[in-house]
C-alpha cells in the first residue's frame, strides 16, 4: 500500500470511530461506557474489540508522527471522546496491549515491531492531551478506576520503552540476554564510564518516547492556577514515586548525561555546519532537559502546605539576625522545597520525589565538574555565535532557559552541588550568560518570565560568599567577551563592575515593554548581598551606582507606589557595606558620594509635604500631555493599588532616569526585609547622632515594631482610597523615612566633604585624579561608626515562586513545542498541546 493509500485508510478508520453504529446491546458487557460518554445516543457508536484488523490498522498504517497528528484532527478526537467514548477506550486498551506484548518479547524486535510501537506512542501522545482537558470524569474512569489501574501501568511501560534493546538501545551481542528491557545509561558521565554505541534511529525513537513521557507529565497544564498547590498530578506522582530504583536512576542519569554532553557546535567547528547537515540532536536534548526539570519539580500538594521554616541569613561572628533578613517567595507561610533541611542531607520521605532524592545524593566532585562544564558549554553558545568573524557561521541553540531551570532545580535539591559550583570559576561563566541573556531580553514582552528567572538566579548566586569573593577577579574577555559588548559603559574591570553595570542597565531601561514586570527588588538584593566583599569598583561603576540612587531617591517616585521606597533602602545598604567593609579600594565611590552629597542631605531632610507636592506636579504634567495628545486618562490623582502595581504606574521626575514602578516585583516578599535598620547609637559621636533623622527618638531608634520597614503602616494596614488605589499618608511616610540607613553615609560626608573642598580650594586642585590620590593616602579610622554585621538575604521559594515556576516552565514547553518550524524537526516533533483547552496559563493567538 502506498503512502497516499495508507493515509486515506487511516483517515477512514478515524471517521469510523464516531460514525459506525451498532446496536446498544453491547452495553451489557461494558456498562461503565455510559458513565464515560454521557452523550451516547440510543445506538452506541462502538466498534467491537474483536475487530482485530480495524484496530490493527491504527498502529500499522501511519509512517511518521506528522501523519498521525495531521490525520487525527482535534475535532475528531473530541467527537470520539464525547460521543463514542467506548471506541476511544478500546483504542487505548489495544495500544497498551500492543506495548505490553512488545515489552515481553524474548527475541530482538523487527522493523515492523518498531514501527508499530512508534505509532502506538504517537497515537497516545496525540490523544492524551484531549483526555486531560475534559472536564468530565472520562480520565478517572479510564485510567484511575478498577483493580488494575491503567495509568501506573502506562507510566512504567513508557519508561521501559526508553531502555529497550533494539528500539532505544543498541541490540546486544549475546542472543540470550541482549534483548528486552535493560537499564543501561545512554551516555557516559554520572553513573556510567562508557557510552553505548547509538544510531540516529535510536535517537529518534528516544525522542518520540520522551515526548510521550513529557505528555504524561503535562497533566499539570490542565489544572487551574488557583488549584495548583492543592490538586495533585497523579501522573507525575506515579512516575516520580512508582518506578523501581534501577529505572529511576537510569532515567535520571541518562537525561542528565545527554544534556551535559551535548556540544552545540559539533562537526569540528565547521562553519555553517548547521545549514549543511540535518541534526535532530538539539530537539532530543531539549526534551531531555524539559523532562528532567519536570521530574525534579514534581511534588505533592502536602509539600506546599507545610509550615514555613525560613533560612536566616548568615553573619560573621555575630548572632543571627531576625527573619527580616530572609527573602520569601510569597506572602504565605509555605515551606521552601529544600531537601537539605535538618541534618543537611536529602530526606526521601519529606520529598516524595525519587528523582529529586537521588539528584540530592550526587556528591562526587568529578560529577559536579562534568555538569557545570556541560552547562557552561550550552550557556556560552549565544556568546560564541555573536562573536564570530563569519556572521551566522555558528548556530545559536535555544536551550539556555532549560539549562538555567535545571541549574536552579539542582541547586534546590543538592546543597553539595550548589557549594561546589560556587567554588569553581565556571560560575562566572554562568553569571556572564545570565546577565547577557537578561540584558538582551529586557525589551521583549515575551521574555518577562525569563527575566524573572534570571533575577531569581542572581539572588541565589549572591547569597554565597565564595561567589561574591570571585567577583573581585578581572573580567575574562577571552571567554565571554560578547557579554561585555551587551552592557553599555563596560569596557574593562572586574566581574563586580560587570555585575553592577548590568544591573544598572536592567533597572534603567527606558524602552521597556508596557507588559514588563519590574524586577528591581531581587536585582538590588543581589547587589546588597555581594557588596560587603567587593574590594574595588571602577569610576564608571561608582558613578552609575550613584545615578541609580538619584533616580530611586526621587521624591515623586518614592511616593508613587507603596513599595517604591524600598529600592532606596537596598541602594543605601550597598553604599554602607562598601564604605564600612571595603573602603580602602573604593576611593572612586567615596569621591562620588562626596560629589552627590546634596542628594543624601535632601533625602535626610525630605518632608512629606514636599514629596507629595512633587508627585502631584509630575502627575499634572503627565495628565496635561495626555490631554494634548488626545488620550483620555481615568484619573491622575491616585496611584495603582498594591495588588496591581506590577503595571506601569511609575512616576519619574523630569531629568531623572525612567524607572518602572517597583512593587513585589519578583513575587519575593521582602515585607520584613528592607535593608539595614538604624543600629544602637552607643559609640556614635555627637556629630553622628545629629545626622540621624530628626523624628527618631534617640533612645528607641531602630527598635520599634521589630525593626521592620515594609510599605505599610506600623499596624500593617495599607492606605487606599475608595477605589482601592494607594494614597501616601504622613504616617506611612514618617514610618519608613525614620528607618532610612543614612547615619553612616551622613557621618562620612560631614567629615570628608569639608576636607576635600578645603583641599581643592587651598591647592587649586581641579583634577579628579589628585583627589583620588589624596583619598588613597588617608584613612577613615575613627570617623565611621562600628561596622554592622554582614547579613545575607537568602532566597526561599514558597508558594508564590512555586506557582510561577510551574506556569512559566510549562509555558516555555508549550511555546517550544510550537516553534519547531519546518524540516525534519517539525515532522519528528509536531506540536502536542496546540488547540487544547489549557487552564494553567492563557494562550493568546495573534493574527
Amino acid at each position: 500500500m502506498g503512502a497516499t493509500e495508507s493515509k486515506l485508510a487511516f483517515r477512514k478508520n478515524v471517521f469510523q470511530l464516531y460514525e459506525q453504529q451498532v446496536p446498544s446491546s453491547l452495553l451489557s458487557s461494558r456498562p461503565f461506557l455510559t458513565e464515560i460518554s454521557p452523550n451516547l445516543c440510543p445506538f452506541l457508536q462502538n466498534i467491537p474489540p474483536t475487530s482485530q484488523e480495524f484496530w490493527h490498522n491504527f498502529y500499522t498504517l501511519p509512517d511518521t508522527a506528522e501523519d498521525v497528528f495531521n490525520l487525527f484532527a482535534p475535532k475528531d478526537i473530541r467527537r470520539v471522546r464525547d460521543v463514542a467514548g467506548g471506541n476511544l477506550v478500546t483504542l487505548i486498551e489495544k495500544i497498551l496491549d500492543r506495548i505490553s506484548t512488545f515489552l515481553s518479547l524474548t527475541t530482538p524486535p523487527t522493523k515492523d515491531d518498531a514501527k508499530e510501537i512508534l505509532n502506538c506512542i504517537r497515537i497516545l501522545t496525540r490523544l492524551l492531551p484531549y483526555i486531560f482537558e475534559a472536564e468530565s470524569d472520562f480520565e478517572d474512569k479510564l485510567f484511575w478506576s478498577g483493580d488494575d489501574l491503567l495509568a501506573p501501568k502506562l507510566c512504567r511501560a513508557v519508561v521501559q520503552l526508553l531502555f529497550f534493546r533494539g528500539f532505544t538501545l543498541p541490540e546486544g551481542t549475546d542472543p540470550q540476554t541482549g534483548h528486552g528491557v535493560q537499564y543501561i545509561i545512554w551516555e557516559q558521565g554520572v553513573g556510567a564510564s562508557v557510552s553505548p554505541a547509538t544510531t540516529r534511529t535510536e535517537i529518534t525513537h528516544r525522542t518520540e518516547t520522551l515526548r510521550l513521557l513529557l505528555t504524561l507529565l503535562s497533566r499539570t497544564i490542565y489544572i487551574p492556577t488557583a488549584k495548583l498547590t492543592t490538586t495533585q498530578s497523579r501522573w507525575s506522582n506515579a512516575i516520580v514515586t512508582g518506578l523501581e530504583k534501577k529505572a529511576t536512576l537510569s532515567l535520571l542519569c541518562s537525561l542528565l548525561n545527554t544534556s551535559v554532553n551535548y556540544d552545540p557546535v559539533g562537526w569540528g567547528m565547521l562553519p555553517y555546519n548547521h545549514l549543511i547537515f540535518a541534526n535532530v540532536q538539539e530537539q532530543f536534548v531539549m526534551l531531555c532537559l524539559q523532562t528532567l526539570v519536570a521530574l525534579l519539580d514534581a511534588r505533592s500538594p502536602i509539600q506546599d502546605s507545610a509550615p514555613s521554616t525560613p533560612d536566616v541569613g548568615s553573619s560573621r561572628n555575630t548572632p543571627a539576625e531576625p527573619d527580616r533578613r530572609t527573602s520569601f517567595a510569597s506572602g504565605s507561610s509555605a515551606a521552601a522545597f529544600n531537601p537539605a533541611s535538618g541534618d543537611g542531607g536529602p530526606k526521601r520521605d519529606a520529598l516524595r520525589n525519587d528523582f529529586a532524592f537521588y539528584a540530592g545524593k550526587l556528591h562526587r566532585p568529578q560529577d559536579f565538574l562534568l555538569i557545570m562544564t556541560g552547562f557552561c558549554r550550552i550557556l556560552k553558545n549565544p556568546l560564541e555565535s555573536a562573536n564570530t568573524y563569519l556572521p551566522g557561521s555558528t548556530k545559536r541553540v535555544n536551550l539556555q532557559a532549560e539549562v538555567l531551570m535545571l541549574f536552579w532545580k539542582l541547586m534546590e535539591s543538592n546543597p553539595k552541588f550548589q557549594h561546589q559550583a560556587m567554588e569553581t570559576d565556571k560560575i562566572l561563566i554562568v553569571l556572564a550568560s545570565i546577565l547577557y541573556l537578561a540584558v538582551e531580553a529586557r525589551n521583549d514582552p515575551s521574555q518577562v518570565g525569563f527575566l524573572r528567572m534570571c533575577s531569581f538566579l542572581l539572588h541565589m548566586l549572591s547569597q554565597d560568599r565564595n561567589f561574591s569573593v570571585q567577583l573581585n577577579g578581572p573580567f575574562d574577555h577571552a571567554a565571554v567577551g560578547a557579554a561585555a559588548k551587551a552592557v553599555p559603559n563596560f569596557t574593562t574591570g572586574t566581574w563586580a563592575d560587570f555585575l553592577f553595570l548590568a544591573v544598572h542597565t536592567l533597572c534603567t531601561s527606558t524602552t521597556r515593554p508596557p507588559t514588563s514586570i519590574p524586577l528591581h527588588e531581587p536585582l538590588l538584593t543581589a547587589l546588597a548581598n555581594v557588596s560587603p566583599y567587593v574590594k574595588t569598583l571602577s569610576v564608571t561603576t561608582a558613578n552609575k551606582l550613584l545615578s541609580l540612587y538619584s533616580a530611586f531617591a526621587s521624591p515623586a517616585f518614592m511616593l508613587a507606589n507603596e513599595y517604591n521606597h524600598k529600592n532606596v533602602f537596598y541602594v543605601l545598604e550597598v553604599f554602607n557595606n562598601l564604605v564600612q567593609y571595603q573602603v580602602t579600594g573604593n576611593t572612586p565611590l567615596l569621591y562620588a558620594l562626596v560629589r552627590y552629597k546634596q542628594k543624601f542631605y535632601a533625602l535626610h531632610d525630605l518632608t512629606f509635604e514636599h514629596a507629595n507636592a512633587e508627585l502631584q506636579r509630575i502627575r499634572a504634567l503627565r495628565a496635561q500631555k495626555l490631554q494634548q495628545a488626545g488620550i483620555s486618562t481615568p484619573s491622575t490623582t491616585t496611584t495603582p493599588t498594591a495588588a496591581t502595581s506590577n503595571t506601569n504606574g511609575d512616576t519619574t521626575p523630569p531629568g531623572e532616569t525612567s524607572l518602572p514602578t517597583s512593587r513585589r516585583e519578583s513575587e519575593v516578599d521582602h515585607s520584613e526585609d528592607v535593608g539595614e535598620v538604624i543600629p544602637p547609637q552607643e559609640g556614635l559621636s555627637e556629630k553622628g547622632k545629629g545626622k540621624l533623622p530628626a523624628h527618631v527618638d534617640s533612645e528607641e531608634g531602630g527598635k520599634n515594631d521589630g525593626d521592620r520597614v515594609d510599605g505599610a503602616k506600623a499596624d500593617g494596614k495599607a492606605m487606599v482610597d475608595e477605589r482601592g488605589k494607594f494614597v501616601p499618608t504622613q504616617e506611612w511616610f514618617a514610618y519608613w523615612h525614620a528607618h532610612l540607613p543614612l547615619h553612616t553615609l551622613l557621618t562620612l560626608l560631614s567629615s570628608l566633604a569639608p576636607t576635600i573642598e578645603q583641599l581643592c580650594v587651598e591647592q587649586g586642585i581641579n583634577d579628579d585624579r589628585k583627589v583620588l590620590e589624596y583619598l588613597n593616602s588617608g584613612t577613615l579610622v575613627g570617623v565611621l561608626p562600628v561596622p554592622h554585621p554582614i547579613f545575607v538575604r537568602r532566597f526561599v521559594g514558597g508558594v508564590g515562586v512555586r506557582v510561577w515556576f510551574v506556569g512559566w516552565f510549562w509555558g516555555c514547553v508549550y511555546m517550544k513545542s510550537n516553534a519547531m518550524g519546518a524540516g525534519e524537526a517539525a515532522k519528528l516533533c509536531p506540536p502536542i498541546w496546540t488547540g487544547t483547552h489549557i487552564r494553567l496559563f492563557t494562550v493568546r493567538i495573534h493574527p
